[in-house]
């Protein structure tokens, strides 16, 4: 999702945010996986305290591909 795939879309999420998804990715991999019913605070902190802002990169972005996406339709029409 973080790469143009040329002739028929812009990317969708800049690399750092890509990034920053893949934590949440592997936390929830590792939590379906490996844990029992204790979660550890220490692991999910991190994740918690940047949540908000995460949420609020990704709408921004989609947004933007939105928009980006328009733009790309009406030069490829």
């Amino acid at each position: 999702m973080e790469s143009e795939i040329e002739g028929k879309r812009p990317a969708v999420l800049e690399h750092k945010l890509a990034s920053r998804l893949l934590d949440y990715l592997r936390f929830r991999h590792l939590f379906r996986h490996t844990y029992g019913y204790e979660l550890e605070w220490e692991k999910l902190q991190a994740l918690v305290e940047r949540l908000e802002t995460t949420q609020a990169s990704v709408s921004q972005q989609l947004d933007k591909f939105i928009q980006d996406l328009a733009t790309f339709e009406q030069k490829q029409g």
